[in-house]
């Protein structure tokens, strides 16, 4: 057994411990995958590798290097999908740039298998040589080819390494990553100046490459197991997903599902790397209006950048009413890159706007009520003033109502020196009214002569009942002359009306017998007492009654040259 061979069996044993040891001490996350992925390359390269050189019999020594190789070409396509996830763009595998990218690998891994020719394998002509194979004539764009995904990749780690912010996870991940393909880089290209370049200078091989393999494999083991660095991105970066409130959907530029939360894997039917397919949307979500929403995405045909707000509805796993907003996401020259979709839940929202809406037309009820009962109320309480000042048979003012005014609007007379009459009539024989149509009849007379009188006064003037058949007239701001007059007129009227006697089914006309005391020259008298002066005008004014009464009624007294 041959060193080579020693150092191949011994970097596998090493490897395949390393990978049960990861296997039942980590979290195997997405990003675990991947890297376990690079790692089983790792694995059979070396184990490939021996097993040839175990073999006496050729065909199986022959397939053993061929299928080595398949290992290898796959560590560089594998080495670009490592690189996408530390980066976080894992949304390009789903986008058919990638898919084209990897056509090559396809290419190359057939092509090492089939060997047409001897174009990638042959046997040494050389009988001498501990070589038993060589490099066929297109042996080189195979490993051009790996070199060019890994070299990719490298830039890309670099790339991305400078762009991150100083001290910060995404750098140090980056960094950590580019070290470890680095050293697959380093000893690949030291194992093709060794084993390829230079083979006619060596007669033996010299397993640099799987050296190689196995200080890259310990350093990114020892990475994930001491620092936790790549279960630290994806179950961090999962926790924050499926801990916050609202729902996060990415998209890429081919409507391929980046990446979505617990949220969101609730509502809609794909998962992630599937195709984000609106007539599925549909199907799942049907009580929407999906003509508004497919209007407002296709506004997106003629501008990709708009942001876009329209709002779900969802029945399944329970009704929910969702704000959903729209971004463009951009790269730091304003390219597009997809587009990423929050999803807000309104629904508590929209509950308590109905409940306060509900509320609020509730008080806006139990408001107008309220405002009905004050209506009500203060309409009752109208009446009721309208009642207390009211005589209820012939519906002027009562006495007690007139005397209380009087004694307001005297003070206010005798303080800013105004004129004002005091008139007491009294009905003419309505005694024989009585006893001879009867007390209703009686009522009526005095009913319409209150009417009469009441439409012949101005609107300050104010007409009371004082008592029986005795009513009393205040008339502010008229002179003696102007008072005497509407005196005449009110007699005149009355003594022309004629009040129809109902149970003698004829006409009838009254009389009035009128006191009137006027008061508008202040400066011939003093007044010391408001009431008492009221008193006196009231004794003045019915004394004048009485005296046109004594001098055979239907007449006027005025007794305003008395206080004069």
């Amino acid at each position: 057994m041959g060193l080579s061979m020693i150092i191949d069996f011994g970097i596998f044993l090493i490897l395949l411990g390393t990978l049960i040891f990861l296997i039942f001490t980590k979290t195997i996350s997405i990003l675990n995958r991947v890297y376990l992925s690079l790692h089983l390359a790792f694995m059979f390269w070396a184990l490939l590798q021996f097993a040839a050189e175990t073999t006496a019999l050729i065909e199986y020594r022959f397939l053993f290097i061929k299928l080595s190789y398949v290992a290898l070409s796959t560590l560089g396509i594998g080495s670009l999908i490592f690189t996408l996830y530390i980066i976080n763009r894992s949304s390009f595998l789903k986008s058919t740039s990638f898919k084209l990218a990897v056509l090559p690998n396809i290419a190359a891994n057939l092509f090492i298998l089939w060997n047409p020719n001897g174009y990638f394998l042959k046997l040494n002509d050389d009988l001498q040589s501990a070589k038993t194979f060589v490099y066929g004539d297109y042996f080189s764009v195979v490993i051009a080819l790996l070199m060019l995904y890994v070299s990719v990749s490298v830039l890309m780690l670099i790339r991305s390494y400078f762009q991150s912010k100083q001290d910060s996870m995404a750098r140090y991940v980056c960094r950590f990553a580019l070290i470890g393909i680095g050293i697959i880089l380093l000893f690949g290209c030291a194992d093709l100046i060794i084993n390829i370049i230079f083979l006619q200078l060596f007669q033996a091989y010299f397993p640099v490459l799987s050296v190689g393999m196995l200080i890259s494999a310990l350093y990114m083991s020892i990475n994930v197991n001491r620092m936790n660095v790549l279960d630290m991105i994806s179950i961090a970066h999962r926790d924050v997903m499926n801990t916050i409130s609202v729902g996060i959907l990415v998209v890429d530029r081919d409507e391929y599902i980046a990446e979505m939360n617990r949220f969101v894997d609730e509502i809609v039917p794909f998962k992630i790397g599937e195709r984000f397919e609106l007539e599925r949307m549909k199907e799942e979500l049907p009580a929407n209006d999906w003509s508004i929403i497919e209007k407002k995405l296709k506004q997106r045909e003629s501008d990709p950048y708009i942001k876009l707000e329209f709002q779900w509805q969802t029945l399944q796993p329970e009704e929910r009413h969702l704000l959903v907003q729209s971004s463009p996401i951009l790269d730091k020259h304003a390219r597009l890159m997809g587009y990423m979709y929050t999803l807000q839940d309104l629904t508590e929202v929209n509950r308590l706007a109905d409940s306060l809406k509900r509320q609020n037309l509730l008080l806006q009820q139990r408001n107008s009520e309220l405002i009905k009962t004050q209506e009500d109320l203060y309409e009752a309480n109208r009446k009721l003033e309208e009642i207390a000042v009211t005589d209820v048979l012939t519906e002027c003012y009562n006495r007690r109502y007139l005397m209380q005014f009087l004694e307001v609007e005297l003070v206010k007379n005798i303080a800013e020196q105004l004129p004002f009459t005091i008139i007491i009539f009294d009905l003419d024989y309505f005694k024989l009214i009585n006893d001879a149509y009867g007390h209703l009849n009686g009522d009526t007379v005095l009913i319409h002569t209150a009417r009469k009188v009441k439409s012949l006064l101005g609107s300050n003037d104010r007409l009371a009942r004082y008592g029986g058949e005795e009513f009393i007239v205040y008339m502010p701001e008229l002179s003696a002359i102007e008072a005497h007059k509407k005196t005449e007129q009110i007699k005149n009227e009355i003594e022309n009306q004629r009040v129809w006697i109902e149970d003698a089914e004829d006409h009838i006309s009254i009389t009035i017998s009128i006191g009137i005391v006027t008061i508008d020259r202040y400066e011939l008298f003093q007044v010391s007492d408001s009431k008492v002066f009221l008193q006196e005008i009231m004794n003045l004014a019915d004394t004048a009654l009485y005296e046109a009464k004594y001098k055979g009624r239907n007449l006027i007294v005025n007794r305003s040259s008395a206080i004069s």
